[in-house]
């Protein structure tokens, strides 16, 4: 019975090693999609998170990447965990970024009617280095 104990403990250690080994290219695990800040290797890729509701007429806009040079934007997702059918339900945006070069920077984000240049909206800043 200890032998057979001891065989299943050494497999479940080796898958756990083995797992641990493996490496996301979605998202470095360290870094909270919600956080404000994020820390990465160069070539990592990794997500920023924010709620959207396009009912409201407001969107959020990566407002400052032109002036961006470390990361670049490469994609963005969208999870709606609304029952069918429910309208006006805010949906969670997911903007994914690659690090290109090594250094500090701010990305800005701005949650403002587009349509509106009067709509000031809300800036936030997330602040990105790369390692």
């Amino acid at each position: 019975m200890n032998m057979k104990r001891g065989y299943i403990f050494t497999v479940i250690l080796l898958i756990t090693f083995a797992l641990a080994g493996c490496k996301t290219h979605q998202m470095n695990v360290s870094n909270d999609p919600k956080g404000d800040q994020f820390v990465v290797k160069k070539g990592e890729q990794f997500e920023i998170h924010f709620v959207s509701n396009a009912s409201t007429g407001r969107k959020w806009q990566y407002v400052n990447k032109n002036e961006v040079t470390i990361v670049d934007s490469v994609s963005q997702r969208m999870v709606n965990n609304a029952p069918e059918g429910m309208v006006g339900k805010s949906v969670d945006l997911y903007l994914t970024f690659e690090a290109k070069e090594k250094g500090t920077d701010t990305l800005l984000f701005k949650f403002s009617r587009v349509f509106d240049p009067a709509d000031e909206g809300v800036t936030i800043q997330k602040i990105v280095t790369v390692k």
